[in-house]
């Protein structure tokens, strides 16, 4: 029995180590839950490494900021992205036929050179494969309600935390292929949440170089008068390839 006892002890000790030691290995505690400097390692570089240590602390600060501020993407917001999501597949695949025809016509005349031909040869080619992976998705059943929100919810209350910090922090927002980032209200919400004592820093120099790879000024800034943080699927639908038919 006391070896047993004894071997317990021995497991725990190797396994979990001193608690002074799993204090210090820890990068940053983030509303009580540790980030270990193991789960900072990995190829790259140091930016590599500051990417990874913010991706892990955004990730637990954006849910707090969800949770306390009721940020949660609702029922009838899934089913609005559902919405637009249905009617922009419906006009691309109308506008896509549409295109498809145009070129057929195009291809049956007899003047196009064959650099032309080629290109509009590839052109319906892509067209027509799409036109099948259509088809053979007809009467497939959706998403239920559960599986929508599980894919829909992470993405509205993006947008929505994205507006909300903004709305309270200001700062530079970047222009990225997502749409509006704000950069500068992100930094912001990191620096309060460290005032508030819900994030601590273990290594003052791992602290500054996040702040400063956070503060460094974006390729492409949205002017302060232009900023706009309406999601995509309450704008008006784009025309893919030429306006909609009557």
């Amino acid at each position: 029995m006391k070896l047993r006892h004894a071997l317990v002890i021995l497991f725990a000790a190797i396994t979990l180590g001193p608690l002074s030691t799993r204090g210090a290995e820890n990068a940053v505690t983030i509303l009580g839950e540790g980030i270990s400097r193991s789960e900072l390692a990995g190829p790259g570089t140091k930016a590599a490494e500051l990417k990874r240590l913010f991706d892990l602390v955004w990730r637990r600060a954006a849910r707090h900021y969800v949770e306390h501020n009721g940020l949660d993407a609702t029922a009838g917001e899934v089913a609005e992205l559902a919405t637009y999501h249905r009617e922009f597949e419906r006009k691309d695949r109308a506008q896509r036929a549409r295109k498809l025809e145009e070129l057929n016509q195009r291809l049956a005349a007899l003047d196009l050179d064959a650099k032309q031909r080629e290109w509009l040869e590839e052109f319906r080619a892509v067209l027509t494969r799409l036109a099948r992976h259509d088809a053979s998705n007809e009467g497939l059943t959706g998403p239920d309600a559960e599986e929508q929100a599980a894919l829909s919810g992470p993405w509205i209350e993006f947008w929505k935390t994205n507006r909300a910090i903004y709305e309270q922090y200001g700062g530079v927002v970047a222009l990225t292929r997502f749409g509006p980032d704000p950069q500068g209200a992100r930094l912001a919400l990191i620096e309060d949440y460290e005032r508030q004592g819900l994030i601590r820093f273990h290594d003052a120099g791992l602290r500054e170089r996040l702040l400063a790879w956070l503060a460094a000024p974006p390729p492409l800034v949205i002017p302060p008068g232009e900023v706009d943080f309406t999601p995509y699927w309450r704008r008006p639908i784009p025309p893919s390839y030429f306006p909609d038919e009557k």
